[in-house]
């Protein structure tokens, strides 16, 4: 059997057109221009060639949403550095990708002569990322004890305890409540969360009121609220911080603790997603395996960020057809503040 090192399966992604404020000179950071960019992810995707489902291979649809962000996000002076930014960024997002170059095109470099085109291209690989990085800190089939098909497709499987990765990786985390003052256990959460070393919140939905799914009857409707943070825990890691925040705002977790399944809560924090990592252990599961399902997560995700997907598909449409969507409702908290979806 080749290791996963010689294989060669490509995905290419050419021609991402932005603008972006890159380069040396002042009137380039201030004005700005279009930047073109390549991509060759190199994987194994023989899993997703089996199965023919979306969650075996690696989203195309994330990766160019990631080369967007970082042509039009904060300037470098150099598209070298750009280059190498967006190599690693991406191979950082997703442990199944074993390889990728990146080419930086800019087609109006401010340049004398006549010209088509000044680009620059980067290759790098896992091994050119922290040794503690996603995928080192995930484990190999050897670590676990996968599969082939399991070790191209799952990426992460880090065991409990597993040390802190050195690099930051996005995951998208499902808050609710509907014991006490809502409103302020989850503002109370997520300020937990913000002063946690190795995680930043990037972005947080409005609350939303939802009618509480599944569970014994006649218990109050949940506040939910999802939050985008880059972290550099690895998913273990995540889940075990993530519990210690319910923890603290008194969430008693077991039958043996009185707690109810699907009863009502103090606090409740799901990880919906890890990158596009996924994680299956008795503990934990990533992808959220009902997330697709749930319109009290999808819906206020689309508030966070529209564009979002969900095992490539638009989180908007799941939304638009989960069956408890339609109760989903902005909370009064935010009506008469201008806060709108």
């Amino acid at each position: 059997m080749p290791s996963r090192s010689d294989l060669s399966d490509t995905i290419r992604l050419t021609g991402l057109t932005a603008t972006g404020h890159h380069g040396v000179f002042d009137f380039e950071k201030r004005e700005g221009q279009p930047f073109r960019v390549d991509a060759e992810l190199t994987l194994d995707f023989r899993a997703a060639g089996r199965s023919d489902e979306l969650q075996d291979t690696v989203s195309y649809v994330e990766i160019a949403k990631l080369i967007e962000a970082a042509i039009t996000g904060e300037p470098f002076d150099l598209i070298e550095a750009l280059a190498d930014h967006l190599a690693r960024e991406i191979l950082r997002s997703d442990a199944r990708l074993l390889a990728a170059e990146i080419t930086v095109h800019k087609p109006q470099a401010p340049l004398p002569q006549s010209f088509q085109d000044v680009s620059v291209t980067a290759r790098r690989t896992r091994a050119d990322l922290s040794p503690r990085s996603v995928g080192e800190d995930a484990g190999t089939s050897e670590d676990a004890g996968t599969s082939e098909d399991a070790e191209a497709s799952a990426g992460v499987g880090a065991p409990e305890g597993a040390a802190t990765t050195d690099a930051e990786v996005r995951a998208v985390l499902a808050l609710g409540s509907n014991l006490g003052d809502s409103t302020a256990t989850l503002a109370s959460a997520v300020t937990s969360l913000r002063s946690r070393a190795g995680l930043r919140v990037l972005a947080a939905s409005p609350l939303a009121r939802t009618r509480p799914v599944g569970g014994p009857p006649d218990q109050p409707d949940f506040l939910n609220q999802v939050i985008e943070v880059a972290t550099t825990k690895s998913p273990q890691e995540l889940l075990a911080l993530t519990q210690q925040v319910e923890a603290e705002h008194h969430r008693a977790r077991g039958a043996e603790n009185g707690e109810i399944h699907w009863g009502p809560r103090t606090l409740d924090i799901d990880i919906i997603t890890y990158a596009s990592a996924r994680v299956s252990t008795p503990a934990l599961q990533v992808p959220h395996p009902r997330a697709a399902q749930r319109g009290f997560v999808l819906v206020p995700w689309t508030w966070m960020d529209p564009q979002a997907t969900l095992g490539g598909v638009f989180v908007a449409e799941l939304a638009a057809q989960a069956a408890d969507s339609a109760t989903v409702e902005l909370a009064e908290e935010h009506l008469n503040t201008g806060v709108r979806p």
